[in-house]
């Protein structure tokens, strides 16, 4: 893995294309994309629809295989595990944040919240209560008795954080977490990214079709038609009012 200022990257991306075969034609998602993610950066992905965003973050999750090229997290390459331990990883590893929640519909909020941990085999009384205590962390305590979909959008995507968040992961993946907010649910969730990655030194990876969150991270990735053509380091990423 390459370093940079006496850092180590945390996320190496290497060389990778990504093609799909549409009927008898191929669609090249990915290119040959290049990017090293370091601790504790807020990098925020930009580029039109169908540039290849999210694929490549369902490629760094270890969700689809590339092409060709490699992917590296914290020096190991994810493509030489198997499928279950790549499952494993991202559990234990990396919080994923979806720009709709998906819920287990039965259950309460504090219980889907405390699921990450119940699959890891962590005994039921102590996953309930780390969900409590991610949703007091979050402000949204008073919710945990509701059903998900009792929830508001804004509300929902909070909650989706607390599950994100509730394995205590180092890597926060967020694909157009704001998507379906009004202006102040957005807002709150940005801020709460921008928290985690300040003050608690989580790594976030942010993808968005939004050019106005780009103060909120340190680093500005842009794509078009399957590849980075712009990689900028951002100087007043933790300058953001409130």
């Amino acid at each position: 893995m390459k370093k940079h200022q006496n850092r180590e990257a945390v996320i190496g991306v290497r060389s990778i294309a990504k093609y799909f075969r549409v009927g008898k034609n191929t669609v090249k998602a990915l290119r040959g994309v290049d990017l090293e993610i370091y601790p504790e950066d807020f990098i925020v992905i930009f580029g039109p629809s169908g540039c290849g965003k999210s694929t490549l973050l369902n490629l760094i999750l270890g969700i689809e295989k590339p092409t060709r090229g490699e992917i590296y997290i914290r020096s190991k390459n994810i493509f030489t595990m198997t499928e279950d331990d790549r499952a494993a990883f991202r559990l234990s590893k990396v919080g994923m944040v979806h720009q709709s929640p998906y819920w287990i519909k039965s259950l309460t909020v504090r219980e889907n919240i405390a699921i990450p941990l119940i699959i890891r085999s962590i005994g039921e009384t102590i996953a309930l209560e780390r969900a409590d205590a991610i949703m007091e962390e979050l402000n949204i305590g008073e919710l945990g008795q509701q059903l998900p979909t009792q929830l508001s959008g804004g509300q929902q995507q909070r909650a989706g954080l607390a599950r994100a968040l509730v394995t205590n992961p180092s890597i926060v993946i967020a694909d157009e977490p704001t998507g379906n907010l009004d202006s102040v649910g957005a807002q709150e969730i940005m801020h709460i990214l921008h928290d985690l990655n300040t003050i608690h030194h989580r790594t976030i990876l942010l993808v968005t079709h939004n050019d106005k969150y780009w103060n909120f991270g340190n680093r500005r990735v842009e794509m078009v038609d399957g590849k980075i053509t712009k990689d900028i380091k951002h100087q007043d990423g933790s300058k953001i009012s409130r």
